[in-house]
């Protein structure tokens, strides 16, 4: 397997796929011309986030503009005009290090920033592909703050950092990805935390996790965290690396000292049968040796909806396909409301929309199904493997790309039909859109597009 192809695994690490407000998208998007098209680096799989007619994503730093600045296969943050695509500003944010250098084995794909921006006010937030949240102003993309996962906490962040942190109120909270040695064999820092919460005007390490995730997780943490309002109060769900839905109650931005986030509840996203069969384990599918069966980790992001949480497990596409499991589980109690194994590893994210909820598998199947009964209403085969966007659902239109470079254009609703198939140069990653334009991003350029 080349790299090229084995990096485009980290394109879903962060996606989150929310069906939004979208009117006059285009059915067809290779039947019009763009709006305007910007050359990106050689690695793009951040997802676009649109603010105040301003456009930020993050990609690898080899088309970086700024006078004398060196590609040095790390990552770049960028701010552009949402309505011409023009180049306001960009933060490179160089390599970690060259090659793999135990324990680490980190940032050596030259993947770039993989995080979606987050943006609150007047300041961006992003996991970096050094192992740290950044923190920088959104006028010119000066760094504001910068907390280092890997000196604070003794992290050892695994292949990349490829989580989108979460704001809530003056808290971000933000997956740390630690994970495996160099080897593949052991975690070398099984006792750091998982999940932190920082205070989003200092910086200030505010609370991390006390489930010590490290000692069971099996390859690393990549998913990124989501928040839902719950029975009068705000919770945080987290899908770990030991393939368990968490849930923790928000800890106080205003107490002194490091607190440790309260777990309200955790739910096993492994079905019966797949961590144990006859009392004994069932391995965990690698690399070395692949496996269509055992227990997987949570890779795309858990999805809050109408007082559920929705997640799906699976495992790097490096370590073949196999059995999967979409939970939908209570946001009050972490019980299963229903879970179906007819989704088969994934590292989508799922997205609802009018009651239906769209999600692709690994081997490239898109589903649909009642998000309240959790029947599937149809399944429609793809054509290529979906290791690089969730679905996206806006203007009655289900978006989906695969790894081969179709971008599929769904009708949303209970009955499957196809409104297109555009055959692109490089994949293309999941997608967002406003005042009517589809904002398209490829692994090496971003489309605007227009319905109209």
């Amino acid at each position: 397997m080349t790299m090229n192809r084995r990096i485009l695994f980290f394109a879903a690490l962060l996606l989150v796929s929310l069906a939004i407000q979208g009117r006059e998208l285009p059915a067809d998007p290779g039947g019009a011309t763009p709006l305007w098209e910007i050359k990106l680096g050689a690695h793009q799989y951040s997802i676009p986030t649109i603010d105040r007619g301003r456009m930020f994503l993050a990609t690898d730093d080899s088309a970086v503009q700024r006078p004398g600045y060196e590609p040095t296969g790390g990552g770049v943050l960028m701010c552009v005009e949402q309505a011409t695509g023009k180049l306001i500003w960009e933060t490179p944010s160089p390599r970690y290090m060259e090659g793999v250098t135990p324990p680490f084995h980190f940032d050596q794909w030259k993947c770039g920033i993989c995080s979606k921006p987050q943006v609150d006010g007047g300041r961006v937030f992003v996991v970096g592909n050094r192992g740290e949240v950044l923190c920088v102003d959104r006028n010119n993309g000066a760094v504001v703050w910068r907390y280092d996962f890997i000196k604070e906490l003794g992290v050892v962040p695994h292949d990349v950092c490829g989580s989108t942190p979460l704001i809530v109120g003056d808290l971000i909270f933000a997956c740390t990805s630690n994970g495996l040695d160099d080897r593949h064999d052991k975690v070398p820092s099984p006792q750091a935390p998982t999940l932190i919460a920082l205070d989003k005007k200092t910086g200030r390490l505010v609370a991390r996790d006390g489930e010590r995730i490290g000692e069971r997780l099996f390859h690393c943490n990549w998913s990124s965290p989501i928040a839902g309002k719950v029975n009068g109060r705000t919770l945080v769900f987290f899908g770990g690396g030991d393939g368990v839905l968490y849930a923790f109650e928000l800890p106080s931005a205003s107490r002194d000292g490091v607190q440790v986030l309260k777990k309200v509840w955790s739910y096993d996203c492994n079905p019966p049968g797949y961590r144990m069969r006859n009392g004994v384990p069932v391995p965990y599918s690698t690399h070395r040796k692949r496996r269509p069966d055992g227990p997987s980790e949570i890779i795309g992001s858990p999805l809050f909806w109408n007082g559920r949480v929705y997640v799906a497990i699976g495992q790097s596409p490096v370590h073949g396909d196999g059995q999967g499991c979409l939970s939908c589980v209570d946001a009050a109690t972490g019980k299963k409301v229903w879970d179906s194994t007819l989704v088969e590893r994934t590292l989508a994210t799922p997205a609802v929309a009018d009651g239906l909820l769209y999600i692709v598998d690994t081997p490239g199947n898109a589903h649909c199904f009642d998000a309240v009964k959790g029947e599937r209403c149809w399944v429609h085969p793809l054509g290529g493997r979906t290791w690089c966007a969730s679905p996206f659902v806006a203007d009655g239109k289900v978006y989906i790309g695969t790894e081969s470079g179709a971008l599929w254009v769904l009708k949303a609703g209970r009955t499957l039909e196809v409104l297109s198939r555009t055959k692109l140069q490089t994949a293309p990653i999941t997608p967002t859109a406003a005042d009517g334009v589809l904002y398209l991003p490829t692994q090496r350029s971003l489309l605007a597009i227009s319905g109209k």
